[in-house]
Order: C-alpha cells, then sequence, then structure tokens
C-alpha cells in the first residue's frame, strides 16, 4: 500500500532504499514501492505549497483545453495573491465579473472623501485646479440641443493665443442679470464707440472707447478715428454735444448755444481705418475749440445682423 508523503520524506526514502552501489542490495520491491509512494504523493506536494518553499513554478502555469473538455482550474476555496501590495491575506472567493459587469456602485469608497480628483464635485465643494477645455461644446441647463441646431446656450470659440476666445450666446438665450432681472439679447443697443476731449492745437482726452486716434483739423474742427474692425461700415448712429465755450467750466452755467455737426465719413476696414470730423460752431456761427466735447456711436459690428421686426416705411 502506497504511502502519501512529503517532497523531502521521498527524497529521504529515494537515498536509503536506492544506496548508489552495485552490490545487489536493491530489490524490485524497493524500488516498486517507492515509485508508488512518488505517485501517490504527487497531488499533496503540489497542493501542500512545497513548491512555494523549495519546488516554486518559475513559468506560467496554463490549463490546456484539449478537444471541448478540460483546462479549467477550480479553486473551490478562493485565490490568495501573497505579493499583493494592497491585501496579501485576504482569501478570493468571488470570481472577477470583468470590466464590461463591474457596476460603478458597487466599488467601494464612492462616498468617503474626495477620491476622483481628475472630476469636478458635483456638490461645489472644491475649487477647479486647472483650466477646463470645453473645446467648440455648448453649455446650457438641460444639456441638449436646441431644437435641430446645437446652439442653446453658450459656447467658447478659440480664436488665437493673441486673440483670445469670443464668448458665444445661443439664439434661444440671451444675457440676463439676476440682481434686477434686466436682460439684453444683442449687443447692437450697447456703443460701439465713443470720446470725451477738450478742444484747442493739442485736443486733451478725458476718456474713450474705440477710439486710435484725434487731430485737430481746424478751429473747432476735429478728426475722429475709431479702431480698426469696430464698424461694419459708415452707416453708424453718431451722437454729439459741446458747451461751446473755449473758457474753463466754473459753473454749471458755462455753456454757450452752439451747434455739433458730424460730418465727412471716411474709410473701411480694407484699406483705412473709418473716421469722421466734429465740428462746434456758435449760435453766431463761429467754430470754437470747445472745453467739453462728447461723440458716441452706434453701429453694426463687421459681420454682424440685424435682428426684430424691421421698422415699417410710410
Amino acid at each position: 500500500m502506497p504511502t502519501m508523503k512529503s517532497s523531502g520524506d521521498l527524497i529521504t526514502s529515494i537515498n536509503t532504499d536506492l544506496a548508489d552501489n552495485n552490490a545487489g542490495l536493491i530489490s524490485a520491491e524497493d524500488v516498486r514501492h517507492n515509485m508508488e509512494d512518488t505517485a501517490f504523493s504527487i497531488n499533496k506536494i503540489v497542493a501542500s505549497g512545497d513548491t512555494d518553499v523549495e519546488f516554486p513554478f518559475f513559468n506560467d502555469v496554463r490549463a490546456k483545453k484539449i478537444s471541448t473538455t478540460g483546462g479549467l482550474f477550480v479553486p473551490e476555496s478562493g485565490l490568495r495573491f501573497p505579493n499583493s501590495p494592497v491585501d496579501n491575506t485576504s482569501i478570493q472567493t468571488d470570481p472577477w465579473l470583468g470590466p464590461g459587469n463591474i457596476q460603478h456602485n458597487d466599488l467601494a469608497g464612492l462616498t468617503a472623501g474626495d477620491p476622483h480628483l481628475q472630476y469636478l464635485n458635483v456638490n461645489g465643494t472644491r475649487a477647479m485646479g486647472g483650466n477646463l477645455a470645453l473645446a467648440s461644446q455648448w453649455i446650457n441647463s438641460s444639456g441638449e440641443v436646441n431644437g435641430s441646431s446645437d446652439d442653446n446656450g453658450i459656447q467658447f470659440v478659440y480664436n488665437s493665443p493673441v486673440i483670445g476666445d469670443d464668448v458665444l450666446i445661443g439664439t434661444s438665450g440671451s444675457l440676463k442679470f439676476n440682481k434686477d432681472q434686466s436682460a439684453t439679447d444683442s449687443f447692437h443697443g450697447v456703443a460701439n464707440a465713443w470720446i470725451s476731449f477738450s478742444g484747442g492745437a493739442t485736443p486733451a482726452v478725458y476718456g474713450y472707447y474705440n477710439v486710435s486716434g484725434i487731430e485737430y483739423v481746424a478751429a473747432g474742427t476735429y478728426k475722429i478715428t475709431f479702431n480698426s474692425g469696430v464698424l461694419d461700415n459708415n452707416n453708424y448712429a453718431a451722437i454729439g454735444m459741446s458747451n461751446g465755450l473755449n473758457t474753463s467750466i466754473t459753473t454749471y452755467s458755462d455753456m454757450e448755444p452752439c451747434s455739433v455737426g458730424l460730418l465727412l465719413r471716411q474709410g473701411d476696414d480694407a484699406t483705412a481705418l473709418r473716421s469722421i470730423h466734429f465740428r462746434i460752431e456758435q449760435s453766431a456761427g463761429n467754430a470754437v475749440d470747445a472745453t467739453q466735447n462728447d461723440l458716441v456711436i452706434y453701429g453694426m459690428n463687421p459681420g454682424s445682423q440685424m435682428i426684430g421686426v424691421a421698422p415699417t416705411i410710410n
């Protein structure tokens, strides 16, 4: 009857019974029972952990499938990973479902702390650590497109590192201020350019917007030039005011009845900057370099379109 032995006991038995000599002291029984013990002990040696200490497997262990059967490992008691940097003692008894079948809500630590630093925190408790690149995607309250066109909400349009991004507001929305509920669906109601200045051979500029230059032409006459790309054409609304006096303003009555003429609109964006001439004449008709002059321009931006119903013409 064979005996189940460890690998060490088998080696001792073989060395004892199968001596290295030619004296005829080795019997067939010695050979037979050592072979029987070896065959009977193979499962124990492999399963007992001897290979973990004395005879480890150095290569991958492969269970080859023959025809339609075989080739399975059946770990009835589970698996343990002794080299795991996280847990090298616990036994895994459930199979791995694969990345396509793991349910996100079954993962541990989903609500502990803030484990997903690559995402924006839904409760807003953590500020962004860097810039958020949205490419050409629209941002809106529902996450849906407006009908058949993807233009609902706001969008960032990249121009260049120098010019930067434009912020687009979709055709279905408007810019609304929560503080007073005021809203605008277009910037056509905002001045394209303005300037406030004091007249004279060397005009003094008090304030400006989208104005690139002011030139003294003659007494009471100034050429005002706008920045490139501010106006679509020369058909803009120009509003001018002046106090009509060339003396210092010291009281609320420092003014002279006068007229402001906004004349000679010139230029285009292709060859020359757009400009307009600002002229002040007192009621007697004489030109004057007034100390307080204001010009405001309303017009179309290049490429912009009219909105709403056009005025009726009778």
